[in-house]
């Protein structure tokens, strides 16, 4: 069961019983020393429940990851240090050199519907806040009414009265932070939502990218597989017209057919693989792609990069949007912590009015018809059997629960781009590898041809290395569209692709009247300050400080007073004792709570 009492005092009801000679200055002598002793009564009352102190220690992340140190496995074209400044820096307009590509992304950042659910998310959040926001301003409404009421059925002379009246909602004093405390958690959530849009167009710059390399990739492998179909064809003419020149027999025939369909079958896949990486590319476009736009085959390079750099793990906390998301919702989780802390104290709410009203329409607005009130209230939480406490609790875990999803996020962003710089640490050599192999193979094509033309070998040897030599073709090409997907995943893991040059627009919150005395608080300098901070990065543990947050853990002690002991099942056997458990949270040895929960313990 909960209780609450609400005192209220109106000024307009003092008036009405006062003496009619008492000067009006005691009048208002009078209302503020009850407006003061009722503050005070709220106060002590509030001090029933038990309010946490407030936690003013720092949240650092502990991600647990060499932040400060240089990512690990690099090739030729990639680096990673201090001196070079991470890639996601740049715009993609100038990471990417490929005009057609810059049209393409140009057209799915227009069209693409993800991305407009992005944007428009971010709208319908600014809303929200600016809901929240508004709440805070005074609310002044206005009415007027006609009535007109008999006492009984046989009243021969109704009355008829007239109002108008204007009046001041209640408008509650902030002076705990509760209010502020939510328009914070408002905002946080507004800049996790543009980061969530960032986000969006991050994967769809690098989607748009890989596809058109995909797509260039596949018009290559086609335009090899038709390349080998012609060769064959012109090698089963050959092995053909020997056969009917009795000079070979018909086994070289059919495996040159057999040879010929296989090449054929490639150019089919070739095909599909082609009008798949179409359509995917045109899905991510949001529309038909125009035809000087279709990339050539096997583009070389699609960035204006010769040297990848990798910059520094801690610049992932800069220039990743799903950390930045991460980020920003625990902040919103610390400001919720900050609204169910405030419930502990009393509210306190301004309401007011003034209007005339009169019998007749004509002397409405007579001076004598003319009436005011004016009530400050105040709410105190007194018993609400541990719902306060229970919130702030939750709060507080689901800050924890916060924190760690931030941190998760660290090192899931620091696996990625490890992931791909695994990958592209051994490409430059595969791909060496494999042009060894291309230039081997040529060479034994050659010769098992000559030597085939000569009646020295024969044609199995010459199939052989036709399809040696065709698979590591393949193989060079699909390498090549590895290296340059890779180009396009590091600059994505880096977080690179966002509009880093549009800053987000950060509202500024309307200040509540008990704010508006502090005028320095109120300044363009504050303001700016109070959205710098609202965007700030929060501060990641290293690992010396690690250690020192783990030192500094509060401890929890338990004591268990058993009040009875049960034989539940009648055995003459103790089953469980009840009693009281206090739980007290220390930080350095010094106790800030104490909180008893009755449980059943088993013996």
């Amino acid at each position: 069961m909960s209780v609450q009492k609400t005192y209220n005092t109106n000024s307009a009801a003092v008036a009405n019983i006062a003496i009619t000679a008492q000067p009006a200055g005691s009048h208002m002598r009078r209302n503020a020393g009850r407006l003061i002793g009722l503050t005070v009564l709220a106060m002590s009352m509030a001090a029933c429940n038990t309010i946490p102190k407030a936690d003013m220690r720092p949240v650092l992340a502990e991600p647990n990851i060499p932040i400060e140190q240089t990512y690990g496995a690099f090739d030729k074209e990639t680096v990673s240090n201090a001196d070079q400044a991470s890639i996601a820096g740049q715009r993609w307009q100038n990471f990417y050199s490929d005009e057609r590509l810059k049209g393409l992304i140009a057209l799915g950042l227009e069209n693409n519907k993800d991305f407009e659910s992005a944007r428009l998310a971010i709208e319908k959040a600014r809303a929200q806040y600016q809901i929240t926001d508004l709440n805070d301003l005074p609310a002044i409404n206005g009415n007027g009414g006609y009535t007109r009421q008999a006492q009984n059925r046989t009243d021969k002379n109704p009355n008829s009265s007239y109002n108008v009246n204007l009046g001041l909602a209640n408008y509650e004093l902030d002076f705990w932070g509760k209010i502020a405390s939510l328009k914070d958690q408002a905002l946080q959530n507004f800049l996790a939502t543009t980061a969530a849009k960032d986000s969006t167009q991050i994967s769809l710059i690098s989607n748009i990218a890989q596809s058109y390399a995909n797509l260039s990739y596949s018009l290559a492998q086609l335009k090899l597989a038709e390349a080998t179909v012609e060769s064959r064809e012109k090698s089963l003419f050959i092995a053909d017209k020997r056969f009917e020149a009795g000079i070979d027999p018909k086994l070289p025939s059919l495996q040159a057919s057999a040879s010929l369909e296989n090449a054929k079958l490639a150019v089919l896949r070739a095909q599909s693989s082609i009008l798949k990486s179409r359509n995917a590319l045109q899905f991510l476009v949001g529309g038909p792609i125009p035809t000087n736009l279709i990339p050539t085959p096997a583009v070389s390079n699609i960035t204006s990069q010769q040297i990848f750099s990798a910059g520094l793990p801690s610049e992932l906390l800069r220039y990743r949007p799903d950390v930045l998301q991460a980020e920003y919702n625990l902040k919103a989780a610390g400001a919720n912590i900050e609204v169910a802390r405030a419930s502990y104290f009393p509210s306190i709410s301004l309401a007011s009015s003034i209007g005339v009203s009169s019998g007749s329409l004509d002397d409405l607005f007579k001076s004598g018809a003319v009436g005011w009130s004016f009530g400050p209230s105040i709410s105190v939480p007194i018993f609400d059997a541990g719902r306060l406490d229970a919130n702030y609790d939750v709060a507080k875990i689901e800050r924890e629960q916060t924190l760690s999803g931030y941190e998760k996020s660290i090192q899931t962003a620091f696996r990625e781009v490890s992931d791909v710089l695994a990958t592209r640490a051994t490409l430059g050599e595969q791909l060496e590898a494999q042009y060894r192999l291309q230039d081997n193979f040529e060479q034994t094509f050659q010769i098992a041809d000559a030597r085939f033309k000569a009646g020295i070998a024969n044609y199995l040897d010459v199939l052989d290395a036709q399809r040696s030599l065709f698979s590591t073709q393949q193989g060079i090409l699909d390498l090549e569209l590895q290296k340059i997907v890779s180009q396009v995943e590091l600059y994505q893991v880096l977080g690179g692709g966002a509009n880093l040059d549009v800053p987000t627009a950060i509202p500024v919150p309307h200040k509540n009247l008990v704010q508006l005395v502090n005028l320095p608080a109120n300044s363009n300098k504050a303001k700016a300050a109070n959205a710098i901070d609202a965007a700030s990065s929060a501060r990641v543990a290293s690992a010396q400080e690690a250690n020192a947050i783990k030192q500094a853990q509060p401890s929890e002690t338990a004591t268990f007073e058993p009040t009875a002991v049960v034989d539940v099942n009648n055995d003459g056997k103790k089953d469980a004792a009840i009693g009281v458990v206090t739980k007290q949270t220390t930080y350095n040895e010094t106790s800030i709570e104490q909180v008893p929960v009755t449980q059943i313990v088993e013996p």
